[in-house]
């Protein structure tokens, strides 16, 4: 069983008109734009997504199931995104997992054309599937 290491980064879309007279601890919320890396989990390579989801999304702390504090940091940036098409409850809260591809160039920082979003279908596949397909591995 190969384990690695998953970095756990935030990425909201920049939208224009936007005033930039907050700052939010993880990312401005307003400019919106890539965090840098806010925590990491130990997964199983050959796990699948929606596994990872579960795993961003609760930790068992002395046999109670918790929400991880991530999550709940996350949950409340959500809501302080601007939120242009009006979404209301569960679609306000719904989230989608990426891969960022990384470069090695110095000074290059990395931005949405670096993020492959795992489609929901893809979500039951493995992470190593679905990481080989999202750099062309496969």
């Amino acid at each position: 069983m190969k384990t690695t290491f998953v970095n756990l980064r935030i990425f909201s879309h920049p939208w224009k008109g936007v005033t930039n007279k907050e700052h939010s601890y993880y990312v401005g919320h307003e400019a919106g734009g890539l965090s840098e890396s806010l925590d990491t989990l130990a997964v199983n390579f050959s796990s699948t997504f929606s596994h990872l989801r579960q795993q961003i999304e609760e930790q068992t702390d002395e046999n109670i199931m918790r929400r991880r504090p991530f999550y709940t940091e996350f949950l409340q940036f959500m809501q302080r995104c601007p939120n242009p098409l009006g979404y209301e409850g569960e679609p306000l809260r719904t989230y989608r997992i990426g891969i960022l591809t990384m470069r090695n160039d110095k000074g290059y920082v990395p931005g949405v054309k670096d993020i492959n979003l795992v489609r929901k279908d893809a979500e039951v596949k493995q992470i190593c599937d679905v990481f080989d397909e999202s750099v062309g591995l496969r």
